[in-house]
């Protein structure tokens, strides 16, 4: 019973990051590290965005970092909206270019489009983005591994059929690392309580099925490799990020946890200095997409610092709006409502401690979200 208990809490904590509020509701989030284990501050990396990947560029003297992530940059479904994007840094993680967006030709038709990246630099200097995708016509097909070569890291040419697929199970948001000469790769396998898929390669395109990584209940094959020396590692998620370490590639030891709690999606890479850069999806948070523009014009939470209560007005009630409170977890700490045709509702938020919370009000037209703060 406690196992099953800890199975859908590890579960829902992840799906509250990844579709809670939508992955535009949900920044990247960066942190540095001397050990790998023990991480530093936070800052916001990419704002509405998910699902990060991260690589060092070039020779051992460089110190190019290159990551690549699913973007949701506002106005809502604009060109670049849920599209692959990617940014660099010069100096070993400590600024970032602005984010681009990739293209990508030569696409079967009637594919949707490539997501859940991860990058591989090769031997030539070209870049590999590997990705989810699936046929949409005439039915949705079963969600497979693909990849694509770029020359620059922008622009990529669709390499043809899958680099994994599985007759009866979505593979799902693949990472792949390259470690004493092979290559190794890992992706959700159908549901969470499935565990995930593993596979090798000697050429990071035809890959050979290994034995599927079991889920315990507590820990989530959901991120990415790395190679550390002689190690290949790979972090992933749960109740915290953990890491987990292999000589060989295949056989892997015991998990060790971070002190980065909430958080889904983590990519780590070692810059020249053997400073630990961790990219990750942090909670749900505001930012910069609105998701109903009416909604944000029309609602009003106040105050915006609040002792004990908070009261939420709209100006026009023409539905039914949901009212739910998060804290900086992501747990839901408090809910409410405002049916059609009341226009506003106080809201007893007492019992809360001191602290930062995110309102979200939805409808049958849209969400918006707001930062609310507790204090005595």
């Amino acid at each position: 019973m406690k196992k099953s208990l800890l199975c859908i809490m590890t579960l829902a904590f992840v799906v509250s990051l990844r579709s809670q509020t939508g992955p535009w509701q949900s920044p990247l989030l960066i942190c540095t590290s001397s050990n790998g284990t023990t991480f530093g501050t936070t800052s916001v990396f990419q704002d509405s965005s998910g699902v990060p990947t991260v690589i060092r560029l070039g020779s051992a003297t460089s110190d190019t970092l290159m990551a690549a992530f699913q973007w949701f940059p506002a106005p809502k479904f604009s060109t670049y909206w849920d599209k692959v994007a990617v940014k660099y840094s010069y100096n070993g993680g400590t600024t970032w270019t602005a984010p681009k967006s990739c293209t990508f030709t030569s696409m079967p038709g009637g594919y949707q489009r490539p997501f859940d990246p991860s990058l591989m630099q090769l031997s030539s200097g070209q870049i590999r983005l590997y990705f989810s995708c699936s046929p949409m016509s005439p039915t949705v097909g079963m969600i497979n591994s693909y990849s694509a070569i770029s020359n620059d890291g922008i622009t990529y040419t669709f390499e043809p059929t899958a680099r994994f697929d599985d007759a009866s199970k979505d593979a799902i948001d693949p990472s792949v690392g390259n470690f004493l000469g092979s290559y190794f790769y890992n992706s959700w396998s159908g549901t969470q309580t499935d565990g995930a898929f593993r596979a090798t390669s000697s050429n990071g395109l035809s890959f050979t099925t290994q034995a599927t990584s079991a889920y315990d209940g507590t820990h989530l094959w959901l991120g990415n490799y790395m190679t550390d020396g002689s190690l290949l590692k790979f972090y992933g998620c749960g109740m915290n990020i953990w890491v987990n370490s292999s000589s060989n590639g295949t056989t892997f030891g015991t998990y060790s946890v971070t002190n980065v709690g909430m958080g889904a999606d983590p990519a780590v890479v070692k810059n020249k200095l053997g400073t630990y850069v961790m990219i990750y999806t942090g909670p749900p948070a505001v930012t910069s997409v609105s998701e109903n523009n009416s909604l944000e014009k029309d609602l009003k939470i106040f105050p915006n610092t609040f002792t004990n209560y908070i009261t939420i007005s709209v100006a026009d009630m023409s539905e039914n709006l949901d009212i739910e409170i998060y804290d900086v977890l992501g747990k839901k700490v408090a809910a409410s409502s405002l049916q059609r045709g009341i226009t506003e509702v106080k809201i007893n938020l007492s019992h809360l401690a001191n602290g930062n919370y995110t309102c979200k009000v939805a409808g049958e037209h849209g969400i918006c979200s707001r930062k609310i703060i507790k204090t005595d």
